[in-house]
């Protein structure tokens, strides 16, 4: 079974409906639309690669809210776990933080037999260096132009796994 990261933008409206129950069918029917997107297997190198932990969010690092951040909406089990709440206040810290993430920073931080050796999914060993750089650098791309789009809405996040 595969663990895929999913992210949807949230107005206060969103939100409430999440918290009141049913965050299976909000967040999987058609309203969801253009506001919800997958980033695949990437979450936890994506959290590696910018906090240098596997499951620790170090105190300060905002950038670590992107993926293991927020608090429970509910307590719905949306495969592995509930959907987490990323505030729309801490979307535009985020957003302001993972402005300076480029592709050479992303590369400079990408260490593939750290993450590896650290268990992080869904790395296996004797990965492609260079091919897993690729399928993780896109799919981040895409996640901060997402939480770009969210501040600049004034959304909040919600993120879980499935």
């Amino acid at each position: 079974m595969s663990m895929i990261g999913y992210y949807l933008r949230a107005d206060e409206n969103t939100v409430s409906q999440v918290r009141d129950g049913g965050a299976n069918d909000l967040l999987f029917g058609d309203e969801a639309g253009e506001k919800l997107i997958s980033i695949d297997k990437t979450w936890h190198a994506i959290h590696y690669i910018l906090t240098g932990c596997a499951w620790d969010i170090p105190d300060g690092n905002i950038s670590g809210q992107l993926v293991l951040g927020g608090e429970p909406v509910n307590d719905e089990d949306m495969g592995y776990g509930p959907a987490r709440l990323i505030p729309a206040e801490t979307v535009k810290s985020l957003n302001e933080a993972l402005a300076v993430w480029d592709e050479p920073r992303f590369r400079e931080n990408f260490h593939i037999q750290d993450m590896t050796d650290n268990e992080i999914y869904p790395i296996m060993s004797g990965e492609d260096e260079a091919d897993f750089f690729e399928y993780v650098w896109e799919y981040f791309d895409e996640l901060k132009k997402f939480v770009k789009e969210a501040a600049e809405n004034e959304e909040s996040i919600i993120t879980f796994l499935a």
